[in-house]
Protein backbone atom coordinates (compact mmCIF):
# COMPACT_ATOMS: atom_id res chain seq x y z
CA UNK A 1 0.00 0.00 0.00
CA UNK A 2 0.99 3.56 -0.85
CA UNK A 3 1.68 6.13 1.26
CA UNK A 4 -0.88 9.54 0.99
CA UNK A 5 0.28 12.49 -0.36
CA UNK A 6 1.19 15.20 1.82
CA UNK A 7 1.88 18.24 0.53
CA UNK A 8 3.59 19.37 3.58
CA UNK A 9 6.71 17.78 2.62
CA UNK A 10 7.14 19.94 -0.43
CA UNK A 11 7.14 23.14 1.65
CA UNK A 12 11.07 23.04 3.07
CA UNK A 13 11.57 22.38 -0.37
CA UNK A 14 10.24 25.36 -1.83
CA UNK A 15 11.95 27.91 0.91
CA UNK A 16 15.38 25.88 0.34
CA UNK A 17 14.45 26.99 -3.18
CA UNK A 18 13.94 30.41 -2.35
CA UNK A 19 16.75 31.14 -0.10
CA UNK A 20 18.93 29.31 -2.64
CA UNK A 21 17.90 32.05 -5.18
CA UNK A 22 17.53 34.92 -2.57
CA UNK A 23 21.59 34.06 -1.72
CA UNK A 24 22.43 33.58 -5.20
CA UNK A 25 21.39 37.17 -6.41
CA UNK A 26 22.64 38.60 -3.79
CA UNK A 27 26.18 36.96 -3.81
CA UNK A 28 25.99 38.23 -7.52
CA UNK A 29 25.01 41.46 -6.68
CA UNK A 30 28.13 41.91 -4.15
CA UNK A 31 30.76 40.42 -6.93
CA UNK A 32 29.37 43.10 -9.34
CA UNK A 33 29.94 45.68 -6.61
CA UNK A 34 33.22 44.54 -5.84
CA UNK A 35 34.01 44.68 -9.15
CA UNK A 36 33.08 48.39 -9.81
CA UNK A 37 34.93 49.33 -6.76
CA UNK A 38 38.07 47.50 -8.08
CA UNK A 39 38.15 49.94 -11.30
CA UNK A 40 36.80 53.15 -9.54
CA UNK A 41 38.88 56.06 -9.91
CA UNK A 42 41.40 55.73 -7.03
CA UNK A 43 42.05 59.53 -7.12
CA UNK A 44 38.42 60.81 -7.28
CA UNK A 45 38.03 58.18 -4.05
CA UNK A 46 41.17 59.73 -2.09
CA UNK A 47 39.72 63.49 -2.88
CA UNK A 48 36.31 62.72 -0.99
CA UNK A 49 38.17 60.83 1.96
CA UNK A 50 39.56 64.11 2.62
CA UNK A 51 36.64 66.27 1.72
CA UNK A 52 34.70 64.50 4.22
CA UNK A 53 37.29 64.23 6.99
CA UNK A 54 36.08 60.99 8.26
CA UNK A 55 33.81 58.12 8.22
CA UNK A 56 31.99 59.11 11.44
CA UNK A 57 31.58 62.78 10.04
CA UNK A 58 30.45 61.61 6.98
CA UNK A 59 27.61 59.23 9.06
CA UNK A 60 26.67 62.15 10.75
CA UNK A 61 26.19 64.86 8.23
CA UNK A 62 29.22 66.96 9.17
CA UNK A 63 31.04 67.28 6.27
CA UNK A 64 32.25 71.14 5.93
CA UNK A 65 30.43 72.70 2.46
CA UNK A 66 32.78 75.61 2.56
CA UNK A 67 36.40 74.77 1.21
CA UNK A 68 39.00 77.33 0.70
CA UNK A 69 36.73 80.23 1.05
CA UNK A 70 34.02 78.96 -1.49
CA UNK A 71 30.96 76.94 -1.65
CA UNK A 72 32.41 73.23 -2.17
CA UNK A 73 29.55 71.90 -4.79
CA UNK A 74 30.97 67.85 -4.37
CA UNK A 75 28.80 68.37 -0.89
CA UNK A 76 25.37 68.50 -0.51
CA UNK A 77 24.43 71.60 2.12
CA UNK A 78 21.33 71.44 4.62
CA UNK A 79 20.10 73.10 8.11
CA UNK A 80 18.81 71.01 11.12
CA UNK A 81 18.15 71.93 14.45
CA UNK A 82 20.41 70.77 17.30
CA UNK A 83 18.14 70.00 20.14
CA UNK A 84 20.51 70.43 22.89
CA UNK A 85 20.83 74.16 21.93
CA UNK A 86 18.20 74.75 20.55
CA UNK A 87 20.35 76.51 17.51
CA UNK A 88 20.23 75.34 13.17
CA UNK A 89 23.43 73.72 12.66
CA UNK A 90 24.74 73.31 9.00
CA UNK A 91 24.64 69.72 8.07
CA UNK A 92 27.12 68.54 4.45
CA UNK A 93 27.38 65.36 2.92
CA UNK A 94 28.72 63.85 0.06
CA UNK A 95 27.00 64.95 -3.52
CA UNK A 96 25.24 61.74 -5.70
CA UNK A 97 27.79 63.46 -8.24
CA UNK A 98 30.89 63.12 -5.94
CA UNK A 99 29.99 59.42 -5.22
CA UNK A 100 28.92 58.54 -8.97
CA UNK A 101 32.48 60.19 -10.11
CA UNK A 102 34.55 57.73 -7.30
CA UNK A 103 32.75 54.94 -8.44
CA UNK A 104 33.48 55.77 -12.79
CA UNK A 105 35.95 54.00 -13.86
CA UNK A 106 39.30 55.51 -13.48
CA UNK A 107 40.52 57.39 -16.82
CA UNK A 108 44.03 55.85 -18.73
Amino acid sequence: MTEPYRGDAMLPNLIQAVVLLALGSFAVSCFMFAAKLFRADGHEYERNRDRTGGFRKALRGEIETVFDGARDYRVSAGIAIDRNTNSWVEQGRLSEEAISASLRPARQ
